[in-house]
């Protein structure tokens, strides 16, 4: 039993990646700048591998200083030299050197050794040493540091425009659920300026104050960026929890729209009520064969905002749940409580695995580390999460919005028929 818990332990521990890997997936969201891990091979591999979900090419643009133990001794200037050197002649729009926990110890002048190579393009300079933390703290430094290095001054604010902040491809299906808010918001009559961190270009960051008002996705992300905006600039600022289900979609598009209202909010409404009506009738027609959707447990154990935005739709729509448990921090969360039945910490290992090991007729909304360890037989699963080694997607199916709606709530009545069925025979 030792040696079980040992194992789920060590397991459940590695959810969340570093915040070398976190900075790294903010400046791949940016499709002409180059990277430059300023480290040894191990920490690159491990940020690259994690973007390359999303990004099959990001190797092309993402390279390593190498460091070795030498190194770490006297110095990285030589190896930061050798790395840079293809970039002298032909500078890219941006390029970011990011050092890892290794490269930090040395304490070089990382921006005056990149200077003195002679690079003439802009450089971002990132210290993620000192174990600074998670992906999302990675991601959301990196971002505050390009900002305030290169933020232009304040524009007027362009009628309808708006900017989504803190999304990224590093979550799992993350760019389908950008691009969903997108057509959402052009469905109401926005105009999205710009969706920082996700397919944009160096140069874009230019016309990043042009928008009336800023949108936060995920706030874990980018809830830093938006205040560093709202105090720099003056530009306003909601964080709603994401549109997970099609009640959380309107109330995401209405929280948006008492800020700043929409041009056509009808044509969003009238899509949301045709989406509503055509889903009830289906969805009941199920209903009269197979009963109502309905779980005696269930775990969901994703980043934050993605948790608590499911969470919202699992319990208020999707499914009826008699024991709701969220491993996920609930800062910023004001709804947390009345959600959720039982909050955990996201590294509550042994509380985890209870839950895991005695579910009965349960569903569980996390990532492959978690699904390993329950019975298929009595659980459900669905992936919301990274790692994601147990399954497939390859479509453009969104979780967010009315399109991901659909898609997850068919998922989990699919899959609650197809295990009723194999129960019965």
């Amino acid at each position: 039993m030792a040696e079980q818990e040992k194992s789920f332990d060590d397991v459940c521990m590695c959810t969340d990646t570093c915040a070398l890997a976190g900075a790294s997936a903010f400046f791949a969201g940016l499709r002409d700048a180059v990277i430059v891990v300023n480290g040894p091979l191990w920490c690159y591999f491990f940020a690259m591998r994690h973007i390359e979900h999303s990004q099959s090419t990001i190797s092309h643009r993402m390279i390593c200083t190498q460091l070795d133990n030498d190194a770490i001794v006297f110095g990285a200037e030589e190896y930061l030299h050798e790395a840079l050197a293809p970039y002298v002649e032909q500078p890219p729009p941006l390029l970011a050197i990011i050092s890892s926990c290794a490269a930090g110890l040395i304490g070089d002048d990382i921006e005056a050794i990149a200077r003195g190579a002679g690079l003439s393009c802009p450089i971002a300079v990132l210290d993620s040493s000192g174990l600074a933390g998670s992906f999302a703290d990675g991601w959301d430094k990196a971002a505050c540091a390009v900002l305030s290095a290169f933020l232009p001054e304040r524009h007027a604010g362009q009628a309808n425009a708006v900017n989504l902040i803190g999304v990224t491809s590093a979550y799992y299906n993350g760019e389908n659920d950008a691009h969903e808010l997108m057509r959402l918001l052009a469905l109401a009559g926005y105009r999205v300026n710009a969706a920082l961190g996700c397919d944009m270009s160096a140069a874009d960051l230019s016309g990043l104050t042009q928008a009336a008002l800023n949108i936060v996705v995920h706030d874990e992300l980018g809830g830093g960026v938006a205040r560093l905006l709202a105090e720099t600039c003056g530009m306003p600022c909601i964080a709603p929890l994401p549109p997970y289900g099609r009640a959380g979609t309107r109330k995401w598009l209405a929280e948006i729209g008492r800020v700043l209202p929409a041009p056509r909010a009808d044509a969003a409404e009238e899509e949301i009520t045709r989406v509503t009506r055509e889903d009830f009738l289906r969805i009941n027609e199920c209903k009269s064969l197979w009963g109502e959707l309905r779980y005696e447990t269930a775990l969901i154990r994703a980043p934050r905002s993605t948790a608590w935005g499911i969470a919202q739709a699992l319990r208020t729509e999707w499914a009826d749940v008699c024991h709701l448990a969220v491993a996920a921090d609930a800062e910023g969360v004001p709804t947390a409580t009345p959600i959720a039945d039982e909050l955990l910490s996201e590294t509550d290992a042994l509380r985890i695995q209870e839950l895991l090991s005695t579910m009965e007729n349960g569903l569980l909304l996390a990532s492959s580390n978690e699904s390993a360890h329950i019975n298929p037989k009595r659980a459900q699963y669905f992936g919301v999460a990274y790692p994601m080694q147990d399954a497939l997607h390859l479509t453009d199916c969104p979780f967010m919005g009315l399109r991901g709606a659909r898609h997850i709530e068919e998922q989990l009545w699919n899959g609650n028929i197809q295990r009723r069925k194999i129960l019965i025979l």
